[in-house]
């Protein structure tokens, strides 16, 4: 297994994150299943809206993992498990995340994932939630190994299926 380095990313990384996120979707077999954001979205989110966790092989970008503070919003996946305003408060998104194909098979997703979850728990974060395809067999197989929980199965995005996983941090309020 290689070895790789996990930093939060900063302003200057946008390109790099944009440029994993659509060479990897054009390499998935199912393109439809990974729906790639903008830089202005990944932009908020190296800023503004939580945090994104970048992997680099060397001096070479290899993988990255956006996660989403979303509060009180209307889109935050709690409220489609019921969460009370408390726990929507205390909850996260792991947002989106690829790694380039020549770095796949190193469990580098999971890498991530755990990362991350290290940095929201330590800042008081409870729930971490994700989606995905259910027909997106890798990302799911990640999620479940992290100890994600299939929560729900629903329409979002416009009407796409998709799972709502769900992980506690820690002990709730």
């Amino acid at each position: 297994m290689r070895d790789f380095t996990i930093r939060i990313a900063e302003p200057s990384d946008i390109g790099s994150v944009h440029s994993i996120m659509t060479t990897a979707r054009s390499s998935m077999k199912e393109p439809e299943l990974y729906v790639p954001d903008t830089p202005e979205f990944i932009s908020r989110h190296i800023q503004d809206c939580g945090f994104t966790l970048l992997a680099f092989y060397g001096t070479l970008p290899a993988g990255f993992l956006i996660v989403r503070i979303p509060g009180e919003e209307r889109d935050n996946l709690g409220y489609d498990l019921g969460f009370s305003k408390q726990e929507l408060s205390l909850a996260a998104h792991m947002e989106s995340a690829a790694v380039l194909p020549e770095y796949q098979g190193n469990r580098l997703q999971r890498r991530l994932i755990s990362s991350a979850e290290a940095i929201l728990s330590s800042r008081g974060y409870q729930y971490a939630l994700a989606t995905v395809s259910p027909k997106n067999f890798y990302s799911l197989r990640n999620m479940l190994a992290c100890g994600y929980r299939i929560a729900k199965t629903t329409t979002k995005y416009g009407g796409l299926e998709r799972h709502i996983l769900l992980k506690s941090l820690g002990k709730t309020a």
